[in-house]
């Protein structure tokens, strides 16, 4: 009985612990006064359209720099993560390992290896990667690619291999079993580990702050630069922007697929 009148007291402190700091950001930014209180003195969304441009060209930066992450994990994760689960070859689990280790290693230890990396490049070629979102793509997609490999053997460790041979049988090829069949059996666990991708290149910061900079500046860069000198009200605007857009997006998926079946929980 005390179990029962506790867990759900439990539970709820948890969730008003991981959600207050954000209904507190999203509150703030419609603060009317020029400085930032809480709770705010009189509601205002005078914030929202005094964001700087900074910030949008920031943010188009982040989400040029992360679909792109996205769609490359997607595209090399895949078949390694198939190549790992169906193949026997020699050094499939150093790959294996290889697949994991940047998801062990601390993200700042990651930024200053790709640091002096790009350096080195410097050196030899001449080319230069700092500073630029092709460099920001090559250094998110040391931990995007795992991301994928990850979500992928997860979703194939439930694969019915039956299912290929049934349409190798009725005629299909290899090409055409994969993308037929293989490829939407597996799209939860696919478009899962391409969402983490994504995620996890738009709120990274370690990489992005050694490998990034200039017309280069991804918005969680630039969010922190900018409150060491100006703690400004569209600071709050920014964040909170991001805040809805990511419960709308949730809430979209889960009117139209469902969280469950787009996540692969549901079976």
């Amino acid at each position: 009985m005390i179990r029962k009148a506790v867990l759900p007291l439990v539970v709820a402190a948890g969730f008003v612990f991981l959600l207050a700091p954000i209904v507190i950001i999203v509150l703030s930014s419609f603060n009317a006064g020029s400085v930032l209180a809480f709770p705010p003195e009189h509601f205002s969304t005078r914030w929202y359209w005094l964001i700087k441009p900074t910030f949008l060209d920031a943010l188009e930066v982040s989400l040029i720099t992360a679909t792109i992450t996205a769609l490359v994990s997607i595209l090399l994760g895949v078949p390694a993560a198939l190549a790992l689960s169906r193949g026997r070859f020699p050094g499939r689990t150093a790959l294996n390992s290889l697949c994991l280790s940047p998801l062990m290693v601390p993200a700042l230890v990651t930024g200053v290896a790709l640091y002096q990396f790009s350096l080195t490049i410097w050196d030899v070629t001449g080319f230069t990667t700092g500073g630029t979102i092709f460099g920001l793509v090559c250094g998110h997609l040391t931990f995007g690619i795992p991301f994928v490999v990850r979500s992928v053997l997860a979703g194939h460790a439930r694969f019915d291999r039956a299912l290929e041979e049934a349409a190798q049988n009725l005629g299909a090829s290899p090409l055409v079993t994969l993308w037929r069949v293989t490829v939407p059996v597996l799209r939860p666990s696919i478009v899962s580990g391409g969402i983490f991708a994504f995620l996890m290149s738009m709120d990274d910061v370690p990489i992005a702050l050694f490998i990034g900079g200039g017309s280069a500046t991804t918005l969680p860069i630039r969010i922190f630069t900018s409150i060491e000198f100006d703690f400004s009200g569209d600071i709050m605007a920014v964040s909170a922007l991001i805040v809805m857009a990511s419960a709308a997006l949730m809430v979209i998926l889960d009117r139209t697929v469902g969280l469950e079946s787009f996540f692969g929980s549901r079976q």
